[in-house]
């Protein structure tokens, strides 16, 4: 059959360009499209698990700090003796804690200090939830402490504390407390952290005796 070198020199017509050419389009739009949702989802994942890992790190360094509590008074910069155990009515802290186990490499460091360590768990005004601490228990300047971010987006952190008798208190020492109920501390704490996008998540730490 002869076909004329017209016909094998054919190109594309205007309109199957434009058909060939809305396809792609389309084909391109369907993948940017899948790969935009696969992007959002991998980074909404990977901001849940980085979530998650900073609240089990927050945990982590309650379990340090409240199963290693010591009944030890502090005197604080005013000459003031704060309790082992203190929660905060005014909202510069939400709570204090004494504890022990505080490894101690610097020996030579002065004032010399000990293996005891004050803590304070503090929520500021960008609901970051930070751990502040000093290096003397009893404190010499109010300003001479060391701050690490725990989380963000906490809407609350609360704390309750059981007493010998079974009761569990939202402060410590216990309203009504006596003056050997001060001395004494509470045989667990239960700590409650509300979290943007994950909700209320509570722990219970027994405490040393």
């Amino acid at each position: 059959m002869f076909v004329s070198s017209t016909m094998r020199q054919r190109g594309f017509t205007l309109l199957e360009l434009i058909v060939a050419i809305a396809i792609l389009a389309i084909m391109a739009g369907a993948a940017y499209a899948g790969w935009f949702n696969v992007t959002r989802i991998a980074q909404s994942s990977e901001r849940v698990v980085e979530r998650y890992d900073s609240l089990e790190r927050t945990f982590y360094w309650f379990q340090e700090d409240f199963e290693q509590i010591v009944n030890r008074d502090v005197v604080d910069e005013l000459g003031g003796k704060r309790k082992s155990i203190e929660v905060s009515q005014a909202g510069e802290f939400v709570v204090a804690v004494t504890r022990g186990g505080w490894s101690n490499p610097a020996l030579l460091q002065l004032p010399p200090r000990s293996d005891l360590q004050r803590v304070a768990y503090v929520l500021d005004d960008e609901q970051r939830l930070l751990r502040r601490y000093w290096y003397h228990v009893d404190r010499f300047d109010v300003n001479t402490f060391q701050e690490r971010k725990l989380l963000d987006d906490v809407n609350s952190l609360t704390f309750r504390f059981l007493d010998l008798s079974g009761s569990w208190n939202n402060t410590w020492p216990p309203e009504d407390n006596t003056d050997e109920d001060f001395a004494l501390l509470p045989t667990a704490v239960e700590a409650t952290v509300e979290v943007e996008g994950v909700g209320s998540v509570n722990r219970l730490f027994v405490l040393p005796f």
